[in-house]
């Protein structure tokens, strides 16, 4: 049994990206019932995950060591932590997660409710006001945290035009919070239970962000969401270096083992099994449900010009010697082109 423990640890590391000691602690202390990567235990903790996923992919004005600047992730039933990369990072992601309010458009920012609620030596937590869904923020001291807040509300906020609901209203919601949660997140509204119905699939790729820089050799990514036909749809664009290590198909592979992955299926494929010849690849995913869909646009591509070369060569450095073992393989992508599965 303790074999078959490091075996299921040392995997969800390439998962998660934790440490060895991260990994073992978590999958000894997993119940019965719970996979090697534990699902949320509400579904609100599902869908302020997604919620994070997709703000990480659609706001960020800098390049940073690590696809999403999250070096790893350390999933619990009832919070997840993400390891930020940097101040600079930090102050993007809480200056897109806490909201705002811009009159002008009569339009909240950010997630409403969403608040720092506790402070650590190196970390933060954020939490939805009145719910139990929470969010740790961790990898920098207290000191880089504060100066993060600070980074953000002088880099983008505006104080004539914005109206800071996470620092005006600190234990409650505002009004115009909850004006904004009552007309865009309607329980009655068919494209709100569309966008909670596939909220797993946003929660899960959070839980298994890591994948993106330990199986493959990606060194930026970006997206964005939408819902359409009753399912909801996550369009992930990968950046991957030539010639510089195993390929996004590593990724996909990983998301359909069955230990850590996820329950979809491959539907579509797009593009030439040679990853070093530079095409871009599309790989379209879905559950058996069709309640979600993953559209992973992959590109093998040169560096932008605007990336110093030092963080090009820490980028290149990091990258992993050896994709995902099992599972997909570029043959089987083969196939799918011959049976015309474009």
């Amino acid at each position: 049994m303790r074999a078959q423990h490091q075996d299921v640890s040392l995997l969800r590391r390439l998962y998660t990206g934790e440490s060895v000691q991260q990994a073992r602690r978590a999958v000894d202390g997993l119940q019965n019932s719970q996979t090697a990567i534990p699902e949320t235990a509400s579904p609100a903790q599902q869908f302020l995950e997604a919620r994070v996923l997709v703000g990480l992919l659609e706001f960020r004005n800098l390049y940073t060591r690590f696809p999403l600047g999250i070096s790893a992730v350390q999933p619990r039933p009832d919070v997840i932590g993400l390891g930020i990369e940097s101040e600079e990072r930090a102050a993007e992601i809480l200056f897109n997660l806490l909201p705002s309010y811009v009159p002008a458009h009569n339009e909240v920012h950010g997630v409403p409710g969403l608040r720092i609620t506790r402070r650590h030596q190196t970390a933060i937590e954020l939490q939805v006001l009145g719910e139990s869904a929470r969010l740790r923020l961790t990898g920098l001291p207290s000191t880089l945290w504060r100066s993060a807040e600070e980074r953000a509300l002088s880099n983008w906020v505006d104080a004539d035009s914005m109206h800071l609901c996470w620092r005006s209203s600190p234990r409650a919601w505002t009004a115009e919070e909850r004006e904004h949660h009552a007309r865009w997140e309607n329980p009655d509204d068919q494209y709100v239970q569309v966008k909670r119905r596939g909220a797993w699939l946003g929660s899960g790729l959070l839980r298994r962000a890591a994948l993106l820089h330990t199986v493959a050799n990606t060194f930026m990514a970006d997206g964005h969401h939408s819902a359409a036909f009753g399912m909801a749809r996550l369009v992930l664009q990968s950046s991957h270096a030539r010639a510089q290590g195993p390929g996004p198909h590593n990724v996909v592979a990983a998301l359909l083992d069955p230990v850590c992955g996820l329950p979809l299926e491959l539907k579509r494929y797009r593009g030439d099994t040679d990853e070093n010849y530079g095409s871009d690849q599309q790989f379209v995913l879905e559950d058996a449900g069709k309640t979600a869909v993953l559209d992973l646009r992959a590109a093998v591509e040169r560096p932008p010009s605007l990336l110093a070369p030092e963080l090009w060569q820490a980028i290149v450095r990091r990258m992993p010697r050896s994709g995902f073992t099992s599972g997909l393989s570029p043959s089987v992508l083969a196939g799918f082109c011959s049976l015309g599965a474009a």
